[in-house]
């Protein structure tokens, strides 16, 4: 695949023509302009950002809430859910994730500075320095509720039913936690031929899996399974956008937007 040079790149994303750039499956932001003007359009549309900290895999819900381009850095809102916040100090590392126009943008930065008033807490960042853009959706994962829990049906390829539940989604594959069962084998490279999400009692997206890692987390012994869709109908690929867009606006819905804030120093 050839690749358009820097600066038609950099005019795509600043024209926000990126959707129509079907070519496109990565590039690299360095332009100060550019990575100013997508993140003003992300903050523009309240998008979501899914947020890993260096110190957990576990995602978490932000919004970006100011962007200051004189004093380059932005604020996100407080971590949601806020056990997320208590991970959170100044000098942690996060990588943040969002989707704009149909593609998924990806950036790292480090907390400088922490504030916080009666309603919630926010952190200050630097703008990044490069963006990575991505035409491909897959890597952008969509955090779900623990107190909420979405079933998950699995069947292996010796038809033994395995009961799971979901911890995070993309439109790429799953994120699973499973209870340790002595009779089932699970590990890295199994295929799964029958995935079943149970979204609700009317809907429910159907795939196969490839079954990417298996951890074990050493306090419960419950298994962690990443694992990418397999053989999924152009009607489940719907349901599954669908049922992302729905855990985006939940989540948005929960974030604690600040509307007076104790300026950060």
């Amino acid at each position: 695949m050839v690749m358009p040079n820097k600066a038609v790149t950099e005019k795509i994303i600043s024209n926000s023509s990126q959707t129509s750039a079907k070519d496109l499956e990565s590039i690299k932001l360095t332009s100060a302009d550019d990575i100013r003007e997508l993140l003003k359009k992300i903050y523009a549309k309240h998008s979501l950002l899914t947020i890993t900290i260096e110190s957990s895999d576990e995602c978490y819900g932000s919004t970006i809430i100011e962007i200051n381009a004189d004093e380059n850095y932005l604020v996100i809102d407080e971590l949601y859910p806020v056990a997320g916040h208590e991970l959170i100090s100044t000098g942690t590392r996060i990588s943040v994730n969002a989707n704009y126009a149909g593609a998924f943008v990806y950036f790292t930065g480090t907390i400088e500075a922490i504030g916080e008033n009666a309603r919630a807490a926010y952190y200050k960042i630097s703008i990044p320095e490069e963006v990575q853009y991505h035409q491909r959706r897959n890597t952008y994962r969509i955090t779900t509720s623990i107190s909420e829990p979405i079933a998950v049906n699995l069947v292996n390829e010796e038809e033994i039913l395995i009961k799971a539940e979901l911890r995070d989604i993309s439109h790429g594959g799953v994120c699973l936690r499973v209870n340790p069962a002595s009779h089932i084998s699970i590990k890295s490279g199994d295929t799964m031929p029958t995935c079943l999400i149970q979204v609700s009692n009317e809907r429910k997206i159907l795939s196969s899996l490839n079954i990417c890692h298996v951890e074990v987390v050493k306090e419960t012994g419950v298994l962690r399974i990443g694992a990418e869709f397999t053989n999924m109908s152009k009607f489940d690929e719907r349901e599954l956008e669908h049922f992302i867009a729905s855990l985006e606006r939940a989540i948005i819905k929960n974030i604690k937007r600040i509307d007076s804030r104790i300026p950060i120093q």
